[in-house]
């Protein structure tokens, strides 16, 4: 379980993030969704710890304390995918193996493994910068996998897909959750997800309303 409470954000002026609680449990997948701008990318960046609020406290097993000073830990167990991942130069399997190496031995897991189940072992070879966005999106997917984070946080996963990419995505979403990641994902498009949503969110104006999926 990772609890995130009172989360707040501005930019100058502009309140974007008001008093913001989120959790998430095990092995769940939330929903977040809301306008272009309502905030969505910031909330995933700072719960990722990539981003430090101006106010906001995560609390886990260890206690409770600030994100800003929570950051460490969320880096190692939280990871976030943009909605147009980075990859490196080269090819995809040295993408993978830069990934690979980051890791603790006990975490580290075959690389053919990761390959074959986001079904790109016929690409391994090829420069990662030529694939398609689908193609991109699972390569995103195999480097989360040979990370095993416990939180996996996406950001419009499926944007600007083709239906065949989108259907792929989402069943590579659905073997996550089998093995109890807990899994936030923003998207404005949800039809691919119904049966995987645990708990919805809306973040508007600010504040983050929850519902109970449809």
């Amino acid at each position: 379980m990772l609890k995130y409470q009172r989360i707040c954000q501005r930019y100058g002026k502009r309140e974007i993030l008001n008093d913001v609680s989120i959790q998430l449990g095990r092995g769940q997948l939330l929903l977040l969704s809301g306008e272009n701008g309502a905030g969505k990318s910031t909330l995933l960046r700072i719960m990722a710890g990539l981003l430090r609020p101006d106010a906001g406290e995560v609390v886990d097993e260890t206690g409770r304390r600030s994100i800003s000073r929570g950051r460490k830990s969320l880096l190692e167990r939280v990871m976030y995918l943009h909605q147009i991942p980075y990859l490196f130069e080269g090819s995809v399997k040295k993408n993978l193996q830069f990934v690979q190496q980051q890791g603790a031995p006990e975490q580290r897991m075959q690389l053919g493994q990761a390959l074959e189940w986001v079904g790109l072992s016929h690409l391994e070879d090829e420069n990662a910068k030529t694939l398609s966005g689908g193609e991109r999106q699972r390569v995103a997917l195999a480097r989360a996998l040979l990370r095993r984070p416990q939180f996996l946080l996406l950001d419009e996963p499926t944007a600007h897909l083709d239906a065949e990419s989108i259907a792929q995505i989402a069943q590579l979403l659905a073997e996550l959750k089998s093995r109890t990641v807990s899994m936030l994902i923003a998207s404005h498009e949800t039809s691919h997800l119904d049966q995987l949503i645990d708990i919805e969110y809306r973040l508007d104006q600010g504040c983050l309303k929850k519902s109970l999926p449809k």
